[in-house]
């Protein structure tokens, strides 16, 4: 059950006015219920892996209070990390296995299970983690009411793909008594429109180009490559940023308060700040449970520097289970590494062509600089193979710089590339006014006229220009397979 689905809109108002309506005291046991149908309309061959790990955490939670100690702590993780590796990177390991083999003179095929991967099962695994390392440092006192405690790893806005939930800001909401609020339902109802804008009107619509240019690069000139490039640098962020914003959304209007996923990253002017902007839910798990146990920058430069390139290494099998994203963490991970070794150099020419830190072209500059290795990073991502990344970035130096099909050839007519630039104009309008001033709130203090018309527009634009409809073949989020 998608966001943008016939049934998620029948869904969803009845889980709220459910929620309402009922009595504080049941109101929890109905979320939990709404919550579990919600996933068991992704495949209820994956419930009983989600209903583990509610037993589990909360088994172990409450045994970590009571004294269990590190032990059993790292048990617990070994049992979900081990799970993942099963579950995502059993036939990856082992196709490693055989190809080292093969390159030895050793012939070795070994027979791989075909294993369910269960929807939403990084996102609900992490959460699990992340809350038994803080009930085991004192952050948070184990839950000892099973219902939150599952509650809390099925919460249904953020359940398949996140926003990553944290106990100490999470489990405490659903003690809360949560009224209606008119403000809470405008509020949530125009970040959801947003996040419907993006999905239908940017993120689907250039998936069309990029997949058409990505599956055979050789077709097409240097130019249309990279314009798929780019493109799937805005896909990917309108497509997560998206769900972010309609999961928000959702929560917001029964009163929740989910964490913000992503704050207009490619306004970064580095790419170590592009990752504190960019899926800040997952960012901040690794930086407080694996980089800083790993020593952070407190053991000197080097160790640093080999910390961040663990994390991103972790952080791109996460995403996963090929050398392609592998070699996108890496890369992220290098990036940053390079940033800083050479600082103080780009400093020193800053200074020498008098060109100010704080000015307007340093800025473009640096954010010019952030999308265009992003998007390099982004090609591994969007690939799918190492060999499949360096034909299209091979295509972007070729001397045929445009193909005669022109922009019709890359699968958008010419209406779909003007309603995409319109699109993007918006967007890039909407995150550069985010710079300055929450948006969202400064619409709904706006006077009732300018209300209704901004979302009565953005609901017309959907509807007339979103990509959907007889013929079309949705596409579904992309980190929805992680």
């Amino acid at each position: 059950m998608g966001f943008l689905t016939l049934s998620y809109f029948l869904f969803f108002p009845a889980c709220v006015l459910g929620y309402f309506l009922l009595p504080h005291k049941t109101r929890n046991l109905w979320l939990l219920a709404c919550s579990w149908f919600f996933y068991l309309c992704a495949g209820p061959q994956y419930f009983l892996f989600l209903l583990a790990t509610v037993a589990v955490t909360w088994t172990v939670a409450l045994g970590l209070e009571r004294g269990g100690g590190k032990a059993l702590l790292i048990c617990a993780l070994c049992l979900f990390i081990g799970a993942l590796v099963v579950f995502k990177y059993l036939r990856f390991g082992l196709s490693l296995v055989t190809g080292a083999l093969g390159a030895l003179g050793l012939d070795w095929s070994p027979a791989v299970p075909e294993l369910l991967l269960p929807a939403g099962i990084s996102f609900y695994f992490f959460t699990a983690m992340g809350y038994l390392i803080d009930v085991h440092r004192g952050k948070c006192p184990a839950e000892r009411s099973f219902l939150k405690c599952a509650l809390f790893l099925s919460f249904f806005p953020s359940l398949l793909s996140g926003p990553i939930g944290r106990g100490p800001e999470l489990l405490l909401q659903f003690d809360s008594l949560h009224n209606f609020n008119y403000v809470n339902l405008k509020e949530g109802f125009l970040r959801f429109l947003w996040g419907a804008f993006k999905k239908l009107l940017l993120a689907d619509r250039l998936a069309v180009a990029v997949d058409t240019v990505f599956a055979a690069p050789e077709r097409f000139g240097a130019l249309q490559v990279l314009l798929a490039a780019c493109a799937f640098s805005v896909q990917i962020y309108c497509d997560f940023s998206a769900y972010s914003d309609m999961a928000v959304g959702s929560a917001r209007v029964m009163g929740f308060a989910l964490t913000e996923n992503f704050r207009t990253p490619y306004f970064s002017r580095s790419i170590a700040e592009f990752w504190r902007r960019w899926h800040i839910s997952l960012s901040s798990w690794f930086r407080d449970y694996l980089y800083i146990p790993l020593g952070g920058s407190r053991r000197g430069t080097g160790r640093k520097y080999l910390n961040l390139l663990i994390v991103f290494a972790v952080s791109g099998l996460w995403h996963g289970a090929a050398l392609s994203f592998l070699v996108w963490g890496l890369l992220n991970g290098l990036y940053q590494v390079a940033g800083s070794l050479t600082e103080k150099p780009r400093s020193t020419l800053r200074e020498a062509v008098r060109l100010r830190p704080d000015s307007k072209v340093t800025a473009l500059w640096q954010m010019a600089w952030v999308f265009g290795l992003s998007t390099i990073a982004w090609v591994f991502f969007e690939a799918g193979s190492v060999s499949g990344a360096l034909a299209v970035l091979r295509n972007m130096a070729k001397p045929v710089l445009w193909d005669a099909g022109g922009l019709a050839a890359m699968g958008m007519d010419v209406l779909e590339w003007r309603v995409a630039g319109a699109a993007l104009v918006m967007l890039a309008a909407v995150d550069a006014m985010s710079q300055r001033f929450d948006v969202t709130r400064r619409v709904l203090e706006a006077p009732r006229w300018v209300r209704w018309c901004v979302c009565l527009g953005l609901l017309l634009v959907i509807v007339i220009f979103g990509s959907y409809g007889s013929g079309y073949n949705a596409q579904d989020f992309i980190y929805g397979q992680f």
